[in-house]
């Protein structure tokens, strides 16, 4: 069985032989910059160097590859948001909300995949693809419609609007969500096997659940349904009163943090038959913790029922690259033993 075959066997529900281990969020580590020869900030818009960071996913003991990047900015770039300049441990950012006064000259950008870091995403996904054939699964990322919305709005100012201006949060994510809708579809054209929408900003840490299931719940749904393989949904925090409501949108998988419960998201997750990621803490486990905490709480998501043993959220750049490899070791001591 190849890695790709395992990978696709366990997101379609065909089961494998033994989980998956990699990240679905984003390894853009140091450690790995440097072992590869390929650094951030080149990293971030040259489609060579691009590739070569994704390819280190070797490096980390994982199992399949990233394309499009080390950051959730894509499409808000493309919509007029402001980034802020790359470090070699500061991914880009959103500098500037370009709707937080008026929603004036908001629309569908022209000729978007010659625009912002999408040509320079076509061809990383040209060289992916042409190394690793069909070995390795290859997924593309982005942030989804809503944290796209927020990000040109400005996250305080829509959540407000939530409350007080409906129709200026639906008229957003209506177009965000076309937004997306095509630039997923875009990267399966390029060969994604699957596809990750980043939703932080949807996170219950700064929306209620009820608050979830009118906007978010409805629009992933859309997408999903329109989108051509499969999405993995991607929300920080404790997400524990939402999950039943992610796994009704479609998706294929849902990825987690080390502050959602990975056993009871487990459950709801198989009875819906959608896979679940996680959840070894990044912020504080793998970026802080030592080797054995980072092998000890790799031990417990796959104990709890993981479906890929993968980080809780994107890696930060200055984990030790010896912690992030103690997932593999944990997979792989796990399944010896079973």
């Amino acid at each position: 069985m190849t890695p790709k075959e395992r990978f696709m066997n366990q997101l379609e529900g065909k089961g494998a032989d033994i989980t998956p281990v990699g990240c679905t969020t984003t390894y853009g580590v140091v450690d790995i910059m440097k072992k590869v020869g390929a650094e951030r900030p080149l990293a971030d818009t040259d489609p060579q160097a691009m590739a070569t960071l994704a390819l280190g996913y070797v490096e980390a003991g994982f199992e399949w590859c990233k394309a499009m990047g080390w950051d959730i900015t894509a499409v808000s770039e493309v919509m007029g948001c402001t980034l802020g300049e790359p470090k070699i441990d500061l991914q880009k950012f959103v500098k500037e909300h370009p709707f937080s006064e008026s929603l004036d000259g908001l629309e569908y950008p022209e000729n978007i995949f010659e625009k912002g870091r999408f040509p320079a995403y076509k061809e990383q996904f040209r060289i992916l693809k042409e190394k690793l054939g069909d070995e390795v699964a290859v997924f593309g990322e982005t942030e989804g419609a809503w944290t796209a919305a927020c990000n040109l709005v400005g996250t305080e100012q829509f959540m407000k609007w939530t409350f007080k201006e409906v129709d200026k949060v639906q008229q957003v994510i209506d177009l965000t969500k076309e937004v997306i809708i095509d630039v997923v579809n875009w990267s399966f054209d390029q060969g994604a096997d699957y596809y990750v929408l980043a939703e932080p900003s949807s996170g219950p840490a700064l929306m209620s659940p009820r608050t979830w299931k009118k906007f978010v719940q409805p629009m992933m749904t859309d997408i999903v349904a329109k989108v051509k393989g499969p999405i993995v949904l991607h929300i920080c925090a404790n997400t524990d009163l939402i999950i039943p409501m992610m796994c009704e949108t479609g998706v294929a998988g849902i990825s987690i943090e080390e502050k959602a419960d990975m056993k009871k998201a487990a459950e709801v997750a198989n009875d819906k038959g959608v896979k679940v990621f996680g959840n070894v803490a990044t912020a504080t486990t793998l970026f802080m913790g030592t080797a054995e905490d980072c092998y000890k709480e790799a031990i417990a998501s796959l104990e709890n029922g993981c479906h890929f043993l993968t980080p809780g959220c994107g890696i930060a750049p200055g984990s030790p690259l010896e912690n992030v490899q103690q997932l593999r070791k944990a997979r792989d001591d796990y399944f010896k033993a079973a």
